[in-house]
This record gives structure tokens, C-alpha cells and sequence, in this order.
């Protein structure tokens, strides 16, 4: 299923380029880390719409769940964008951030039974 790997090529880029929007001193490489992370969030959402059918057949309630915490994560991860450009951003938001999308994938994989791998 392609819809399955591009979700999921998408979260693992969602989670290196947040990390180098959040952690980067360089601001140049930080905005363009951003533009792509927003991008991704456009991908994630297409191609989840297409792999929610299968997901909510085998857990309506783990799927809804999935679908807004998905949705809040690409809030905090724009909270987390805002607080860079401000320069309020402490180091332990940002690993939070990280460690959600990390969490967030890792609830991905469980809710289709292990598929991709």
C-alpha cells in the first residue's frame, strides 16, 4: 500500500525537519525547515484521509483518538515555530515537541498493526 509509506516517509521527514526548525541557530535553514514542515502537515493529512477507511475497521475509537492528537501535534508544532521566531523557545518544549511526533508515530504504527515494517 503507498498510501501506508507515504504517510509514513512523511512523519519521518515531519520529525527531522521540526527538529532543525527548532534547534537550528541558522535562521535561513530554520524557515526553510518550516516551509517544509508545513508542507508535510498537507501531505500527512491527504494521505491519512486515504487510510482512514482501513484504520477505523479495525479501531473507530484508537482512529478518532489518532486523528486529533495528530491534529493538536501540528498545533504545538506551530506554537513551537511562533516561540523560535520570537525567541522564547526553551530546550525542553522543543524535545517535548519532539518526543510527541516520535510518540505520535509510534501510536501510528501500533493503530496498523505494525504495517509498514
Amino acid at each position: 500500500m503507498v498510501n501506508m509509506w507515504v504517510h509514513f516517509v512523511t512523519w519521518i521527514v515531519l520529525i527531522i525537519v521540526a527538529a532543525i526548525a527548532v534547534f537550528s541557530s541558522n535562521q535561513k535553514a530554520s524557515v526553510i525547515s518550516m516551509m517544509i514542515a508545513r508542507l508535510s502537515y498537507i501531505v500527512a493529512i491527504i494521505t491519512g484521509i486515504g487510510l482512514f477507511q482501513y484504520a477505523y475497521q479495525s479501531s473507530p475509537v484508537l482512529t478518532i483518538v489518532k486523528i486529533i492528537f495528530a491534529i493538536l501535534l501540528m498545533g504545538i508544532i506551530e506554537m513551537s515555530f511562533a516561540k523560535k521566531k520570537k525567541q522564547r523557545l526553551n530546550r525542553n518544549f522543543a524535545i517535548g515537541v519532539i518526543i510527541l511526533i516520535l510518540l505520535l508515530g509510534l501510536f501510528g504504527i501500533y493503530l496498523a498493526s505494525g504495517f509498514p515494517f
